[in-house]
């Protein structure tokens, strides 16, 4: 019952926040609360694979880009409303997720990394020389989404759609956690020998997670083009790996909570740092090892670690009362 109450206490105050946001007057706000809406979505998905499903996998960003330039086209080729076209980059990312996932989750560790590392280097090329279809280095230009009834051309109207995808994709998440494929996820996590002992087929888990890694990706990649109007492939570089990676390892891996303050700090970090642009690498930096070195589990595990120790706390104070004493 506990769980249950915080869970719902959270996600009021993440609809209040979000409901208030066209509130707040300024169109870079709504600008930034749809990029942090994106990130969330990004972010999730690499965590399903990474601190779900224990897999060291680097491909996110490629799989981003899939879904970036396959909807942009779609929309461009046939004008189709979003609810159609961001699907649509959403499965291409995700069939090409799946056929990376059959040789790549066979490796383990280091090599898995090394292997998706290399498919992320390979789709830059791609999205920096294909001229003809990305634009190449010189980027792509988006054309306004439609919605069947109008376009969306500006940040304040793309807002509620951006936001429905992301309060969607949470509450997808949130199944898949209670889920006997995400407990499926957690056991390889913590062995895959115990989970091949308890009947789990390894291979085919990994390989449903990477997949569902790549369509989270793919649809992040759908809700970038909502709200902006221009893609270049630096965007979908080495750096923002890094910075998702980030945002789910000081938040909290593994923990959906976790990702999504993970993703609102360090998406608001540039604003609370502004002026010291030449110092922002240094302080990420600075963040990222002590986190790591004093908050392990992220900052959502320490929250929960001072909560148990909370809770553990009240059995003491009763047993410490005298027998006489009224409960």
């Amino acid at each position: 019952m506990g769980n249950l109450t915080r869970n719902l206490t959270l996600a009021a105050a993440f609809v209040v926040v979000a409901t208030a946001v066209p509130t707040l007057g300024s169109i870079y706000i709504v600008f930034m609360a749809n990029m942090i809406l994106m990130y969330v979505v990004l972010a999730i998905g690499l965590d399903i694979l990474l601190g779900r499903a224990g897999q060291f996998a680097f491909a996110h960003t490629a799989f981003f880009g899939i879904g970036i330039y396959v909807t942009s086209l779609v929309n461009i080729a046939t004008g189709m409303p979003f609810y159609l076209t961001i699907p649509i980059g959403a499965c291409v990312a995700g069939l090409v997720g799946a056929l990376i996932a059959l040789p790549a989750t066979r490796l383990k560790h280091l090599y898995l990394g090394l292997a998706t590392f290399a498919f992320a280097e390979v789709a830059q090329w791609v999205f920096n020389n294909w001229d003809e279809v990305t634009g190449g280095a010189n980027g792509l230009r988006f054309q306004p989404s439609q919605t069947g009834f109008g376009e969306i051309t500006n940040d304040l109207e793309a807002y509620p759609f951006v936001l429905a995808i992301a309060v969607f994709m949470i509450w997808i998440t949130r199944n898949l956690e209670l889920s006997k494929l995400g407990r499926s996820m957690e056991a390889i996590k913590e062995s895959e020998h115990a989970a091949t002992a308890s009947g789990i087929s390894v291979n085919r888990t990994k390989a449903i997670a990477f997949t569902i890694s790549a369509v989270y990706a793919g649809v992040a990649g759908g809700m970038f083009t909502l709200f902006q109007s221009y893609v270049h492939p630096d965007v979908l570089g080495f750096d923002t790996l890094v910075l998702v990676l980030s945002m789910i390892v000081i938040g909290g891996i593994g923990t959906l909570p976790g990702v999504i303050v993970g993703v609102v700090l360090l998406g608001l970090l540039p604003e609370v740092m502004r002026g010291l642009e030449t110092y922002q690498e240094f302080i990420y930096g600075i963040i990222l090892i002590g986190v790591l070195m004093f908050m392990p589990r992220g900052i959502w595990g320490r929250i929960m670690s001072f909560r148990e120790s909370m809770n553990a706390e009240k059995p003491e104070a009763k047993s410490t009362a005298s027998p006489g004493e009224a409960p």
